[in-house]
């Protein structure tokens, strides 16, 4: 279904391309922009230093949120620093309490380009940067120093940043020339709501919000609008500023994206808690001006002032929350835990090859690894669930309770949970026998053929699932029973082989699976009995020749099954020493642990 969006997706964008050029310069933009980010995490992990130089640089709460101010104020573009912050903190530069506290530095020191520009009009264009930044970095990037390359790639991924900003810009002049405020002219709470989303768009689209309290500047000297719906664009103008952060979490971690929603949240509240004191603010500024000896008609100044307080309200809310603000990010937002939809072998090491016995212990090892997983898969086949395999639960209640139809995907199973191991094994014992030491030849070849025999017995159990599947709500008692007899003998034997695999020691330090055996054994000869009993069940006419059909089918495949999973045990147990666990209840966290452990083969 992703994969289905994404192509529409992509169809759209080519599309729109295609038929708007307009819009190519905009959609060019955000493409450098993902990508400079991409660029800038790979940064982080070649220039020495940096993560001492941060260390140093976030501390504190405060000397981050002094760097947050610092930067913002050399770069004004708050929301360049977010992204900044996002990047640090997804390379695992710094804690989540100083991206937070960076942040809101950040949201202050972009007040001073907001006094430059009231003051004397001027205003810092980082995109003016961008080219020389692109050009030494790229070169200093094609160093074989390491410090020297991550240092051109951190310049480059900045200039990429600065340049993706400039083109989203740019791409939206002939938009921004075409708004007029006037048209939507509006007073009271209306007007404060209407024009604080005209203000949160017109900053999404030309992301600036010193553009944005430009235009609106513009707008209230012609009189098109009031001063309270400049009001309003200001406060909209710094939730629209958001957008550059949410852009840059796009590609972030998890701990980059608790930054994004951090940022968000941080601008949306303080712009709702300004929409609703707004008269006591306008007051403030107006009380303010005075006291500045501002004329009352200064409103460039004064928009300053009122954007002044927007920000220190916002600081002086969430600065002394912000370790509280930690946790609760840490609490909420979460990495999805899922288990890898492709199971892999989580045993096989190039260290292991070394010696023939060390290759031997994690080929048993892993064969019990992938005897589980089939295991799981057998479970299912016949809708029942992994966990009632060593359950002490009595056989005959669990069937009884298990009595809906699973829907599976047999092959979609055998392919994501078993066939990526299975295939694992095979290389790796045939690597392991080149270097084996003739003794140990044989070895190496039951453990392929016992890969071999699992995969045969999925084989048999892939062919009877459909006939479980469709007869456990049969409206024929009688085949029903049947199949739930055939249920009951399977979970028997993977209960004999769990509890054979998993056997203790006996007197004489052997593993004690005699019983266990013997019980496969005696499980065998009742299926050839079942076979019996259905020529009864055909000659009184209880079943059809077809359900008598698929019976017996089902039953002999079940009974070279069982067969396969005794000789299964067989080997397991020859080569199981004390030492190894054959069966490690592998969970989604242990397998993923395990699989980051295991050193990478060449």
């Amino acid at each position: 279904m992703k994969s289905i969006l994404f192509y529409l997706f992509l169809l759209a964008l080519c599309a729109t391309m295609y038929f708007s050029g307009k819009v190519t310069p905009i959609i060019y933009g955000v493409c450098i922009f993902l990508y400079a980010m991409s660029v800038l995490n790979s940064s982080f992990k070649l220039i020495t230093g940096i993560d001492v130089f941060l260390k140093k640089m976030t501390k504190t709460r405060f000397s981050a949120f002094a760097f947050g101010f610092g930067t913002c104020t050399l770069m004004q573009s708050s929301g360049l620093v977010s992204v900044l912050a996002i990047s640090f903190l997804s390379a695992g530069l710094i804690s989540l309490v100083a991206g937070l506290a960076i942040i809101f530095g950040a949201n202050l020191g972009c007040l001073t380009g907001g006094w430059l520009v009231a003051a004397v009009g001027l205003k810092i264009d980082i995109a003016v940067y961008a080219t020389p930044m692109i050009i030494v970095g790229l070169f200093c990037s094609t160093s074989s120093t390491k410090g020297l390359k991550g240092f051109g790639l951190f310049l480059f991924s900045i200039g990429l940043l600065f340049m993706g900003i400039h083109y989203m810009k740019s791409g939206f002049d002939d938009i921004k020339k075409t708004i007029d405020l006037s048209q939507y002219a509006m007073s009271g709470v209306a007007g404060l709501l209407v024009y604080f989303l005209i203000g949160i768009i017109i900053t999404m689209i030309m992301q600036s919000s010193h553009a944005t309290i430009t235009l609106a500047i513009t707008a209230l000297s012609a009189t098109q609008i009031s001063y309270e719906n400049s009001v309003a664009i200001v406060i909209g103008s710094n939730v629209g500023s958001t957008i550059m952060a949410i852009i840059g979490g796009i590609s972030a971690n998890i701990e980059g994206r608790k930054l994004t929603v951090a940022h968000v949240i941080f601008n949306f509240t303080t712009a709702i808690l300004m929409l609703i004191c707004v008269n006591f603010f306008l007051w403030l500024t107006d009380y303010t001006a005075v006291l500045m000896n501002i004329d009352s008609n200064d409103y460039t100044m004064k928009l300053a002032i009122f954007n002044s307080y927007f920000q220190i309200l916002g600081v002086l809310i969430f600065y002394p929350l912000t370790s509280v603000m930690a946790k609760m990010l840490n609490k909420y937002i979460v990495a999805k835990k899922e288990r890898s939809k492709i199971s892999t072998a989580i045993y096989l090491t190039d260290e292991a090859l070394k010696f023939s016995d060390s290759a031997l212990n994690v080929l048993v090892k892993e064969l019990g690894h992938l005897y589980d997983n089939a295991s799981s898969i057998i479970a299912k086949s016949i809708s029942i669930s992994k966990s009632d395999i060593n359950s002490t639960q009595p056989i005959g209640e669990v069937i009884a309770q298990r009595n809906r139809a699973m829907d599976i995907n047999f092959d979609e199973l055998y392919n994501n949970r078993f066939k990526a191991i299975y295939n694992e094994i095979i290389e790796y014992d045939i690597e392991a026998t080149q270097n084996a030491k003739p003794e140990d030849v044989n070895k190496f070849m039951d453990i392929r053929r016992l890969a071999l025999i699992l995969a045969e017995t999925l084989k048999d159990i892939k062919n009877s699932q459909p006939n479980f599947y469709r007869f456990i709500n049969s409206q024929n008692k009688d085949a029903k029973e049947a199949y739930d007899k055939l249920r009951v003998k399977i979970l028997f034997g993977l209960r004999a082989v769990y509890e054979a695999i998993n056997a203790p020691l006996d007197e004489n330090g052997d593993f004690d699976t005699d019983e266990k055996l013997k019980s496969l054994d005696q499980l065998t000869q009742m299926l050839e009995y079942e076979e019996l009993h259905l020529d009864v069940l055909l000659r009184d006419k209880r079943i059809s020749g077809s359900i008598a059909t698929s019976l017996m089918n089902d039953t002999a495949l079940v009974r070279s099954s069982v067969k396969l999973l005794k000789e299964v045990v067989v080997v397991l147990k020859k080569y199981q020493t004390p030492a190894i666990k054959l069966i490690d209840e592998v969970g989604p966290s242990k397998q993923t642990k395990a699989n980051q452990e295991k050193p990478a083969k060449n």
